[in-house]
């Protein structure tokens, strides 16, 4: 029995973002752990821990339950293995985002647009992590596929569901969206105070919903996306992550993104500008792309992730306005582009997939296998803070210690966080924390980087090394080409 033509796309998509699923196995960002699965494994199992963002209440917790959920459906059955907890988040996700690829398929109809989107590296790279940017692009991309441009025959508001729930869970969605929304209140032949109707109904009912998981996980009434604005916007916090200059998205961030797609891009802004009257929906698109630039590039931290949700857009506009371009061009000419494009993206979607910063994941699944054969109750972690996860990859309420890197919360004058406190001497800090302190024992496992290692030899003296593990031919300030875990001797 053949299968519908449009369920075999969807099929051949579910499978497409399932290999990423085995084939990702490198570490991202903390985010992907410490702001999902580890806030989920702290909901479903009740230990774990909790990062500074949960304790000031200035994350939702939709996306969390979602996984928690998942969790508690193993648990129930006695499934709750290391695997299947890691593993399971990560298959649902690749199902949300091959139906998002199916209906940006549905709203363009063009497979070479398809192709580019799915073909993406860094998309690929981040699609099927547990990263609320994730989730926010997928969600992005099924509400552009039903929104009511002007030129279309839509005229619902389903959307409207989506973005608002969106908004709560990731409050900067309201930048691209803030646009969109004031466009079609504009463009539309509805009744202005019948769909304003709809407009307040619609958040209204999301606003509630949010408000009530968000008070009911975190015990007490909050409104969410109202801290994190104090604390991201009026207060910046989001400085101690990193600063960046003021361009950085236009000659870094969007190159990254789209890679040797960046050309078509800037091809295409030219074409929108010079033909504006032909290309309406893609001039829409392209005043929210450069407004959505435009405020992040406000902001000193930056990273390729925050502007993942543009992509959908980014393809949209880059080929609609290049694939009518009358150029021609040789059949070994277009193959050579073709075989160059899918090359440029195939190389590094392979290289940081499986090989840049795998070490982190890696050394926990050591930990964890040693935890289990020794049952040592105590490990401390020398790593930049939250560079690997913790209890959602151990699944066991071990005590950890790791380095931390909260905010300036009380204005102290000189504030120097905990990481970089023992960045600046690895010894003294030692030395005040478990050496000279007779109340604290040395614990069982030490993981740290390997540049860090050679500054604390007096200290590893009663440890003794017992894995090495690769973690990046590209290691930042405060990392290392090797992860190192050491086992104290009284154990080995």
């Amino acid at each position: 029995m053949r299968l519908p033509k449009r369920f075999g796309t969807l099929f051949l998509l579910i499978l497409w973002r399932l290999t990423s699923v085995i084939l990702v196995q490198t570490a991202h960002v903390p985010d992907e752990y410490w702001q999902s699965l580890e806030v989920a494994h702290h909901l479903a199992f009740d230990y774990g821990y909790l990062t500074w963002e949960w304790t000031t209440m200035i994350r939702s917790y939709m996306y969390p339950l979602l996984i928690s959920i998942l969790y508690r459906g193993l648990a129930l059955f006695s499934l709750d293995f290391v695997p299947l907890l890691t593993t399971l988040p990560r298959v649902f996700q690749a199902v949300l985002v091959a139906y998002a690829d199916y209906r940006f398929y549905k709203w363009i109809k063009c497979r070479w647009m398809l192709f580019i989107l799915c073909l993406n590296w860094y998309w690929y790279y981040c699609a099927t992590r547990t990263l609320i940017n994730a989730v926010e692009t997928a969600c992005t991309t099924i509400a552009l596929s039903i929104f009511p441009w002007k030129d279309s025959h839509v005229q619902s508001v389903k959307f409207l569901w989506i973005v608002s729930f969106l908004c709560m869970a990731r409050p900067t969605a309201t930048i691209m969206w803030l646009p969109l929304c004031l466009y079609h209140i504009c463009t539309s032949t509805e009744k202005k105070i019948v769909l304003f109707s709809r407009y307040i109904i619609i958040c209204s009912f999301c606003f509630s919903i949010s408000v009530l998981i968000d008070s009911y996980c975190y015990g007490t009434f909050v409104v969410t996306p109202w801290r994190f604005f104090q604390a991201n916007v009026l207060r910046s916090i989001g400085n101690i992550y990193g600063k960046h200059y003021a361009l950085w998205y236009i000659f870094v961030g969007l190159p990254v993104l789209l890679g040797l797609y960046y050309i078509p891009f800037l091809i295409a802004v030219w074409r929108i500008f010079k033909h504006s009257a032909y290309f309406h929906r893609e001039m829409v698109m392209l005043v929210v792309i450069g407004w959505t630039l435009t405020v992040y590039s406000l902001l000193s931290h930056k990273e390729f992730r925050f502007i993942l949700p543009l992509l959908p857009m980014l393809i949209y506009t880059s080929s609609a306005c290049t694939h009518h371009l009358n150029v021609r061009i040789t059949t070994f000419t277009r193959n050579s582009i073709l075989a160059f494009l899918v090359f440029s993206n195939v190389a590094p979607g392979f290289y940081f997939s499986l090989i840049h910063q795998r070490g982190t994941l890696n050394v926990i699944e050591l930990l964890r296998d040693e935890i289990s054969y020794t049952g040592a109750s105590s490990t401390l972690i020398l790593t930049p803070c939250h560079a690997t996860p913790l209890y959602s990859h151990l699944h066991v309420n071990t005590t950890v210690r790791f380095l931390t890197c909260e905010p300036n919360f009380n204005n102290t004058k000189d504030y120097i966080d905990e990481t970089d406190k023992f960045s600046a001497n690895p010894k003294v800090w030692l030395d005040d924390n478990y050496v000279n302190n007779k109340s604290v024992a040395l614990p069982s496992y030490v993981i740290m980087f390997d540049k860090v290692a050679s500054k604390v030899t007096d200290f590893l003296r009663s440890y003794k090394l017992i894995a090495k593990v690769f973690h990046t031919h590209l290691p930042q300030s405060k990392y290392g080409k090797y992860i190192l875990l050491y086992k104290h001797v009284t154990f080995v």
